[in-house]
This record gives structure tokens, C-alpha cells and sequence, in this order.
């Protein structure tokens, strides 16, 4: 489920600038303590790609001085190779890292000792996205037609499941590989419809090229919600940086609320981290994307151990893990913001 794409919304013409905040003097806390230079606690964040709509909520804790206010000096970065995210956190060279629910399943039962310590997308971004000149107008409707996939596993269980759930027969739906040019496939034409690209960035760019598209969201087609994008920590940083963890993740979710409620703030503050993000459908990226941050329930951040147990349950159904994993076992919620647990 690695997202190492984003070829048509998010074109990158060079190395994004993800400047960290100099943290000098002082600043209160959300509790009103003061926070003083000598404490703050510094944390290296890699990111999933280039910053996005996905990471409002860090983009807007780092540019407006929340995470400084917190104590916490996030200091971010795009990995090269985003897979190699969670061996960074298992082996300390990362403090946190963004990855997905599923992916780092994966890793657990592979047994790499890693943990999410806070969800930063609480729902599936991943969807199937299909031109609606196609005449599909439901997931049956890919019966006979072609879909683009990246080539990773999780393509195919994750689209059988949908085509299966609308009563349709997977068997009768066509796959071609196209790598991570998923959206210029659908573009040109090539394929009928696309699984792994997001609701949240590709449609809206697509939406804005013109071509006519029919979302079919995974949680609403028989796939188990889970957490796209999760903050993700190695076993042994949990138990030796806590505090630092701790004031990231405060900083983060008070973040994510002040993005939300302040859109052109959120914008300003990516644009600002990454120069070259696609401007044009930022806009609206942002409005898709803000009001998903934070759950029906209120708390950024936040993490459900049923969820995560179900989900393990059906990626061990559809061969995903090879062994039974605990989904629950597989997060920390310690550290959260009180509010947030």
C-alpha cells in the first residue's frame, strides 16, 4: 500500500524544502507552562512524499509555532525510498515516521518492532476511481472493463473485495500494471479505472483536467475502515524518548485542529514547506482532506484497537500477512494527548 507516486497532483519539479522551526527563547504550552529553550525536545519526523493536504495538521503545527509553543522541534523529511520508512523507526534513525495501518501490520508480523503512536488519517484515502464515460456506476460495472494497478498485493485484494461486496465477479475484471502512473493512465484513457490513487488528491486534480470521475470509497464497499496514514515510532523510541514523542503528538493534534478550522493558514503553511507543491487543486485537496483529520468522536489523532483488529483479521483472510497479528497489539496509544485517547 505505498503511496510513491503522486505523478499528476503532486508534481514536484525539484527537492521540496522542509525547513524545520529554529526554536529560540521562550513560549507557553497549551497548559500554559512555560517552555524554555533548554527543554524542548527535538524529533525527527520522515514523511510518506512531498508534503500534502495529507499533512496539514504537522505543516501548520511547524510553520505557526505551535509545535515550538509545545516544545517540540519536528524536524521533517521526505524519504527517498518511503518503504524504508518503518526500518528507520524500528532501528532509531527516525524518531517517527508517517506509514500505513496496513503496511505496518505487515511489519509486525514480519516482526519488526514498531508501533503506531497516533493516526494521522483516520479513514481510507485509497479508492477506486473509474471514468464515469465508462458507463460504471457501480463496482459491478468494472466487470469487463480494465483497471490500473500499481502492482503491489494489496491491489488486488483490496478491488476483488469491492467488486465481490457489489455482487459482481472479480474474475471478470481485467487488471494492467501501470506502475505508479495510475492517474495519467486514467487521463489517457488507457485503463476504465484506477485502485491507489487518493478521493483526496487525485480526484480533485482530475476533476479539475476535466475528466469525468465515479469514486468508490473502500469503507463504504466492504473493506474495513482503517487508518490511511499513521504516525509510526520504533518500540525502543517509545520507551526511551517518550516525552518527546509526547509533545510532537500534542503539537501535531492541536496543529490539525487549527488547520481545520483555518484553511488558508493550512495552505500557506504547505506551500511554504514544499515550493513546489501543484497549487492549483491545493484548494480544494484541502477541503476534501480538512474535515477527515479528525473523527466523528473529536480527537485528532486518535486510534480504535477494535478497528485495528479487525482489519488484521481481514488482511490475514485475503493472504496479506502470512500469520495471525494483533491489530491491537500493533498500536500505543500512551502517549497521545489526553484529549485525543
Amino acid at each position: 500500500m505505498i503511496r510513491i507516486r503522486r505523478s499528476l497532483a503532486l508534481v514536484v519539479v525539484g527537492a521540496a524544502v522542509l525547513t524545520p522551526i529554529a526554536l529560540t527563547g521562550c513560549g507557553g504550552d497549551s497548559t500554559g507552562t512555560t517552555t524554555t529553550a533548554a527543554s524542548v525536545e527535538s524529533v525527527s519526523l520522515a514523511l510518506d512524499w512531498y508534503a500534502n493536504a495529507d499533512h496539514a495538521g504537522i505543516e501548520t503545527a511547524i510553520e505557526e509555532g505551535i509545535a515550538a509553543s509545545a516544545g517540540s522541534n519536528i524536524t521533517t523529511s521526505v524519504p527517498s525510498d518511503p518503504t524504508t520508512n518503518l526500518t528507520q523507526a524500528a532501528t532509531g534513525k527516525k524518531d517517527l515516521v508517517i506509514t500505513y495501518a496496513p503496511e505496518l501490520l505487515i511489519a509486525r508480523a514480519k516482526g519488526i518492532p514498531v508501533k503506531a503512536v497516533a493516526a494521522l488519517v483516520p479513514v481510507p484515502l485509497n479508492a477506486i476511481i473509474a471514468r464515469a464515460d465508462r458507463g460504471i456506476t457501480t463496482p459491478k460495472d468494472l466487470e469487463g472493463k480494465t483497471v490500473g494497478i500499481a502492482g503491489v498485493p494489496s491491489d488486488t485484494a483490496l478491488l476483488d473485495t469491492v467488486v465481490r461486496h457489489a455482487g459482481g465477479n472479480p474474475s471478470k475484471v481485467r487488471t494492467k500494471v501501470v506502475g505508479y502512473s495510475l492517474a495519467p493512465a486514467l487521463v489517457a484513457g488507457k485503463v476504465d479505472a484506477i485502485i491507489g490513487g487518493y478521493w483526496n488528491i487525485e480526484v480533485p486534480d482530475l476533476v479539475r483536467k476535466g475528466v469525468p470521475v465515479k469514486v468508490f470509497r473502500l469503507e463504504a464497499n466492504g473493506v474495513p475502515i482503517y487508518d490511511e496514514l499513521v504516525i509510526a515510532a520504533g518500540e525502543d523510541t517509545i520507551a526511551s524518548r517518550p516525552e518527546a514523542i509526547r509533545r510532537a503528538l500534542q503539537a501535531i493534534a492541536t496543529g490539525t485542529g487549527t488547520a481545520r478550522a483555518n484553511p488558508s493558514t493550512a495552505r500557506a503553511a504547505l506551500i511554504k514547506a514544499n515550493p513546489d507543491i501543484a497549487k492549483g487543486p491545493l484548494a480544494a485537496q484541502l477541503a476534501a482532506t480538512l474535515p477527515v483529520l479528525i473523527p466523528a468522536n473529536g480527537k485528532a489523532l486518535s486510534m480504535d484497537a477494535a478497528q485495528w483488529d479487525v482489519l488484521a483479521k481481514w488482511m490475514r483472510k485475503n493472504g496479506l500477512v502470512k500469520t495471525d497479528v494483533s491489530g491491537a497489539g500493533a498500536i500505543d496509544t500512551s502517549l497521545l494527548p489526553e484529549g485525543s485517547r
